[in-house]
């Protein structure tokens, strides 16, 4: 094996980067039904990137390998991001990631059968070019799970959002129905929306409406506490409506003073109260 061997592969590779990007599309439907042209990637983009990569395969023969690396990863992450934006799945990914090593097999082959590198020089740039390809796989993992994961965050933000649903009533009044269980997130989620919509509604009376929900505990009463007076900070008188039985003990174990707000014994009281009547139809 000698340095003369590697330059002189590795720069046949790096010559032919963009004959070798066309032969590697051509040859991709031989091997998977799945490619970029699939999901409207431009034939020049990925023609670009994938020359870019056979380009950098080639370096790594003759030139620093560190600075290889750092570029590959450098197209990894760029390429990654543009498969998440084209929606190309991870899975895909990764099996046409995989097919580089068939078109850099096909130099290897032809470069044998002529005796232009021994065998012992196509073992070594075969290591070299399999950890360039693993270190593909693996950033491309990581993308593609960081993208997932915001995925997951941003959905179940927004399921959080519809759970704490803030409806008008008239100008400056607005109800926050408020059903089911209430864990520490939701308690969050509630005291964001409560004072973010009270801004943006303009409102005077902030009706939250607690008769469906079972019990709290000493967390979320607290945090409830804490929603009270944040909106009587910012001008909004808060009512509190539907208190049951075992969230009153709650809040009496706790000795919390509920007596700085209005409370009332039911939703239709307290629209009452704000002037609201039923008006019969015939």
């Amino acid at each position: 094996m000698s340095k003369e061997e590697f330059e002189f592969i590795g720069k046949k590779i790096y010559d032919h980067r963009h004959e070798l990007a066309r032969l590697f599309s051509e040859n991709i439907p031989k091997y998977t039904s799945e490619h970029f042209e699939k999901f409207k990637m431009p034939e020049a983009e990925y023609l670009k990137y994938r020359s870019q990569l056979i380009g950098y395969f080639g370096e790594a023969l003759y030139k620093n390998q560190e600075e290889a690396y750092r570029s590959v990863g450098n197209w990894a992450r760029e390429v990654a991001n543009q498969t998440v934006r084209y929606g190309v799945s991870l899975t895909v990914a990764l099996r046409i990631i995989s097919l580089f090593r068939l078109v850099i097999w096909e130099i290897f082959t032809d470069e044998l059968e002529q005796n232009r590198i021994s065998s012992n020089t196509m073992v070594k740039i075969t290591e070299i070019f399999d950890k360039l390809i693993d270190s593909i796989f693996r950033i491309t993992g990581e993308v593609h799970e960081k993208h997932n994961i915001e995925r997951v965050k941003s959905a179940f933000t927004e399921l959080k959002e519809l759970s704490v649903p803030v409806v008008p009533i008239s100008p400056g009044i607005a109800v926050l129905p408020v059903i089911g269980s209430i864990d520490n997130d939701r308690a969050k989620m509630i005291m964001q929306v409560s004072i973010n919509e009270s801004i943006r509604l303009k409102l005077k009376y902030f009706i939250m409406d607690l008769s469906g929900v079972s019990i709290i505990d000493s967390f979320v009463a607290n945090s409830l506490f804490q929603i009270v007076n944040t909106l009587k900070l910012i001008g909004v008188e808060i009512i509190i409506t539907g208190i049951r039985p075992a969230i009153a003990q709650t809040i009496t174990r706790i000795g919390l003073d509920f007596n700085i707000t209005k409370i009332c014994s039911s939703l239709e009281k307290a629209l009452s109260d704000l002037g609201f009547k039923q008006v019969s139809t015939l």
